[in-house]
Order: structure tokens, then C-alpha cells, then sequence
């Protein structure tokens, strides 16, 4: 697997935030911390003894988007269901790619949902799964594969622990992943949605341990250890500014007027909840959007209900509060595209600021979109509209979330993957053959180039090696995964050539 460099990372900073000059005149150069998390300012070229880094640079808010997008480890487009996540989890297999064992290679983690023995679905989403109540069944923990030289990712279920008496996931819908303990190796926290209900599940919060494992630690290192809450949204970052990183998650409780949970970490990764303001939500990430330093809120809603209609950003207090009068409304698209279960951001045009990806669907998930937002400064954007990439008939009337135009779009990832200098979309989407691995080529102004999963190859690796079933049932449970890769590639072969 190749390294892929990400030139310009997502930046904390605003350009004009560094007035700063060599002693000779010049302009300092700028390049990136080994680690990813800031920018370095250097006079002479880049020679260490004229770095200028500790007078003219500071180190920001680190936000989860900075670990996922990390430059400095190996990018492969994981398999979409490796054995045994296939009978694990129902659905979902959400994804964070991380070198969690720090021996120098990629590894992959998943989460997804559980396979309820009490399956009885109505109404028109997930929270009618099982008869309008709780889901019931064994719960599963999250998958970890460790990569290698070799390119081959081994399952380690021995690696994470979990001693709740109700142990495992109900529906894990984030993925949350930074080093909470200050200890150098990566954790994670799982926001939990809960399936069956609307009402949510208690989340799980892995952390590190001295004997290479990760333990399941709610009780001892979170406030209310069995705080239960409807999280669809979540994102970590270091929201005060005290060099730790913090979670917050989403909540729509109209009965006490809950947005936002900030869960505020003590530098030990023992997490402490608090309300912190913001506006109902399905979609949430951090990120500094306005070059302050301090990491602000992107929102996003179900434009088409009233209720939860909000789409765009509440500016961060200095304080890690997020007071909902103090936001900035972004343009929505509710007519067709007004679902939004997911944002990120990257510095797209290399101006220096952060602008803004939103996933989008329609009513029920039906088709697929991004609209990209273009940061101006000083708290001004502009849209650039709407990018679709799977469109269902115009007379198509969806009775399900879990309808056959379903192909959203679950995490947005950004590296410059074909090395011309600006950055690149990769997208994923867990349920979806169409649109896993789809990739937005950046051609600078704001225009992009759709490139279909079997395109993207030219520029994504896929040189990994799923672990090996051992059983018949389980070659047999592999292989029809195979055939149905290789089948749909061929059917967009086809597609293609006509």
C-alpha cells in the first residue's frame, strides 16, 4: 500500500492569523507537524536552525476529522464486509482507519448492528425493527483488524473487552476515535442510537490498557455511566481548548429542549456531561471554521421537518458552550435533497480555511448527494450546489428507509489521492455496492470529477487481505460476497460502455 500524503491537512488556522516574518524579510514557509495536528512555520527553506516554528506557529484544537484524515498513515479502501462482521452486525459496518496498535500499519475497526432475535418490522425505519419496541438478542462488540506488512488485516476480537452485564452494541452509529487517556495510543467512543426504538441505548467508551487490549470503560471513566440518549450525530475535539479531547453528541428532546451533549474530559479520559447548548440535529462534526482557534459546530437536519430543520453552524463561545442564537444559517436543499446524515471539512480551495461537505438524500434515504459549501472568510459561504451521484426515478415513492434507492452516503473522507496537490473526496457508504468508494476528483475552482468505485481504483488501494474462513460455511459466506462484488462491478462495466 502506498502512503498517501495529504498536502494541505484540515486546517485549524486562518491564514491571516500568522503576520509573522523571517528575520530577512521573507515570508516563513509552511509545512505540517510530524504528528498531523498543526501547521510549522520555518524561515530558510525549511532549515531546522532557522525554524521560526515556536515564534510563529500555535498549536490549535485538534478535532476527530484531523485523526481520520491523518497523512501520515497508509489509505486503503477497507473490505466492506470482512468474516465475521457479515454475521455479526445486521447492518451498518461503519468504519475508522487508525495504526491502533502503533506498530506502523493501518488497521481498521467497525461497528454496526445488532442481529435481533425478535425481528418484526413496521412503520417506515429502523425504529420499527421489532414491533415498535426494543430489539432483543445478543449485542456485538466492535471489530478490530490489525494490518500488516503484508497488507493483511486480522481479526483480533481477544483486543477488546467488555464486562457490562449487557455488554455490545444495539445500533452503533458513530465511531469516535482519539486518544481520550493521554496514554499515546488510540481509544473510542461508540454513540448508539439504539434499534427498535427512537429512545436510544447507552453508548460504549473503549480505552486503552498497559497489556495492549481495550477495556470497556463506562462505569469508571464516564459521569453517568448508563446515560441513554438518541445520538445520531457525534463528534470528538478538543471543544475547550485545554488539550484533551472532549465528545459531543446530538440529542432531539423536545421535552426539555436538548440539543447537545458536551461530554468534557479531565485530561484523564474520565468524560463529565453537561447540556452545552446548539440546535436539533441529525448530522454533527467539529471543526474551526472561522480561524479562531476554537472548534465550532456544523449542523445538519431533516429539512423537510419542521421541527429539526436546521442546517449549518453554531459558532463555539471560547468556552466549548454553543449558544443557539449565535449561528449561521447554510443553504439548504429540502425540496429533493433535504436529508442530511452526515457533514465533514476540508480546505479544498487551499485559500487556507476550512469548507464544508454535506451527505445528502431524500425523503427516506431515497437517492444520493454531496453539496459542497465554499468558505469566503469572515463567516461568509457560498454554495456550490448539489453534486448527485445515485438519482431514483422521478415517480418512485418510498414506503421504507430501507429502500432499494438507499445509497447513502456514511463518512466523507479527504486526501489528495491523485497527488496534484489539492485535496480529493472519498466516500463510503457500508450498505451500498454503488457508492462505497465512490471519489470527487478535485479540479481546482470547485470542480469535480465523479469517478465510480471500480474507477477510483486508479487511485485508492485495495491491495488488502480479508482474514481466511476456515469453515465451508464460512468459504461459502465469503465467496458470495466475492460474486457479488465482481457481479456489480461488471453490471457498471457495462453501464460504462454503453
Amino acid at each position: 500500500m502506498k502512503k498517501l500524503f495529504l498536502l494541505l491537512i484540515l486546517s485549524f488556522f486562518s491564514a491571516q492569523s500568522f503576520g509573522g516574518s523571517c528575520p530577512d524579510g521573507s515570508e516563513p514557509v509552511k509545512s505540517v507537524s510530524a504528528d498531523g495536528t498543526y501547521y510549522v512555520y520555518n524561515c530558510g527553506g525549511g532549515n531546522e536552525q532557522t525554524s521560526s516554528s515556536t515564534a510563529n506557529s500555535k498549536a490549535k484544537a485538534v478535532a476527530g476529522i484531523d485523526i481520520e484524515n491523518d497523512p501520515n498513515i497508509d489509505f486503503f479502501k477497507p473490505p466492506q464486509k470482512p468474516y465475521p462482521t457479515g454475521k455479526l452486525y445486521w447492518f451498518g459496518r461503519m468504519w475508522q482507519m487508525a495504526d491502533f496498535n502503533k506498530d506502523g500499519y493501518s488497521d481498521v475497526l467497525y461497528i454496526g448492528t445488532m442481529n435481533p432475535n425478535n425481528v418484526d418490522s413496521i412503520g417506515e425505519d429502523t425504529g420499527g425493527a421489532c414491533g415498535g419496541g426494543a430489539c432483543k438478542g445478543n449485542k456485538p462488540l466492535p471489530s478490530l483488524f490489525l494490518g500488516d506488512a503484508k497488507g493483511k488485516l486480522t481479526y483480533a476480537p481477544e483486543l477488546l473487552i467488555d464486562k457490562r452485564e449487557d455488554s455490545g452494541m444495539s445500533l452503533g452509529r458513530q465511531l469516535l476515535v482519539a486518544d481520550y487517556n493521554n496514554d499515546g495510543i488510540l481509544d473510542f467512543y461508540i454513540a448508539d442510537t439504539a434499534v427498535g426504538t427512537h429512545n436510544g441505548f447507552r453508548d460504549s467508551y473503549f480505552l486503552s490498557q498497559p497489556n495492549g487490549t481495550w477495556l470497556e470503560s463506562s462505569k469508571t471513566h464516564l459521569s453517568h455511566s448508563n446515560f441513554v440518549v438518541f445520538d445520531h450525530g457525534g463528534a470528538t475535539g478538543d471543544i475547550d481548548n485545554d488539550g484533551d479531547m472532549d465528545v459531543v453528541i446530538t440529542e432531539t428532546n423536545w421535552k426539555t429542549g436538548t440539543a447537545l451533549w458536551c461530554l468534557i474530559n479531565d485530561g484523564t479520559g474520565f468524560l463529565n456531561k453537561r447540556k452545552c447548548g446548539g440546535i436539533f440535529s441529525f448530522a454533527l462534526e467539529l471543526a474551526d471554521i472561522d480561524g479562531d482557534g476554537y472548534l465550532d459546530v456544523l449542523l445538519g437536519a431533516h429539512e423537510h421537518e419542521q421541527s429539526i430543520d436546521f442546517t449549518g453552524i453554531v459558532w463555539n463561545d471560547g468556552r466549548g458552550n454553543f449558544n443557539k442564537h449565535n449561528n449561521t444559517r447554510l443553504p439548504q436543499h429540502k425540496k429533493k435533497w433535504g436529508t442530511v446524515p452526515e457533514v465533514s471539512v476540508a480546505d479544498l480551495d487551499n485559500d487556507g480555511d476550512l469548507d464544508i461537505v454535506y451527505s445528502r438524500a431524500g425523503v427516506l434515504y431515497v437517492g444520493t448527494a454531496i453539496q459542497i459549501i465554499e468558505n469566503l472568510g469572515h463567516k461568509k459561504f457560498k454554495d456550490h450546489g448539489i453534486f448527485p451521484l445515485v438519482e431514483a426515478p422521478d415517480d418512485y415513492i418510498p414506503t421504507h428507509e430501507g429502500n432499494e434507492w438507499n445509497d447513502f452516503i456514511e463518512d466523507i473522507r479527504f486526501r489528495d489521492l491523485d497527488k496534484d496537490g489539492d485535496i480529493d473526496l472519498y466516500l463510503s457508504s457500508s450498505m451500498s455496492r454503488k457508492t462505497d468508494g465512490m471519489v470527487l476528483l478535485n479540479q481546482g475552482d470547485f470542480a469535480f470529477e465523479l469517478l465510480l468505485p471500480n474507477i477510483a481504483k486508479k487511485y485508492v488501494t485495495i491491495d488488502y487481505k480479508a482474514p481466511a474462513p476456515v469453515s465451508e460455511e464460512q468459504k461459502a459466506e465469503e465467496q458470495a460476497v466475492l460474486d457479488e462484488i465482481a457481479a456489480f462491478e461488471a453490471e457498471l462495466e457495462a453501464e460504462l460502455g454503453q
